[in-house]
């Protein structure tokens, strides 16, 4: 006679004994789907990848700024402490606030060398004495205060027009270094 406390042992004993014929269907659906990566979880918690719009990255020495980069938008590079920059307008501060005013379509900006890449129709103005460079590739230099144009350059100014294959610029100093094969163009000179 079977009696409901007999049945509570019979039900595992059930399971028990069929378990070859349901293990592989119940397995099967238990199963993670995916590939197992072990590393997949993990991520590196030093990388960060941001996109920022109307940037402002400010530079100073000695308590004084020296430039002002403005950019429309600022992405991260895969090098660390690098960013990239679209349609840059940046201001570099000489003596006197002398201010010189750089345009470009992109740059890079290394947060630790503190230097800035311009490519794409750099354009150089310095204000206080109408002077103008045109470049594609310009690369300025805070901590020693320099730009540097490695390929053709343009210097035009008032009654001058100058071509060479680099520039290099002092901004402490105010000295032009034109490099290669130099064209100069000089009016309004009057004879002697």
């Amino acid at each position: 006679m079977l009696k409901r406390r007999n049945l509570l042992w019979l039900i595992p004993l059930v399971l028990l004994v069929s378990f070859p014929a349901w293990r592989l269907p119940v397995a099967s659906f238990l199963q993670p789907r995916g590939s197992y990566d072990p590393g997949s979880g993990e991520q590196n918690p030093d990388s960060q990848n941001f996109v920022m719009d109307k940037v402002v990255i400010m530079q100073n020495q000695a308590g004084k700024t020296t430039a002002e980069i403005r950019a429309d938008q600022a992405l991260t590079s895969d090098k660390p402490n690098e960013f990239v920059l679209v349609s840059v307008n940046a201001d570099l501060y000489g003596k006197d606030d002398d201010r010189v005013n750089i345009r470009a379509q992109k740059g890079l900006y290394n947060s630790d060398t503190r230097q800035l890449t311009l490519t794409g129709g750099v354009i150089v103005n310095r204000i206080a004495t109408g002077q103008q460079l045109f470049s594609e590739l310009l690369y300025y230099f805070d901590t020693e205060r320099t730009i540097r144009s490695p390929g053709a350059t343009r210097l035009v100014g008032k009654q001058i027009e100058i071509k060479g294959s680099s520039l290099d610029y002092d901004i402490k100093s105010e000295r032009y270094s034109i490099g290669g094969r130099v064209y100069g163009t000089i009016t309004g000179f009057e004879k002697p």
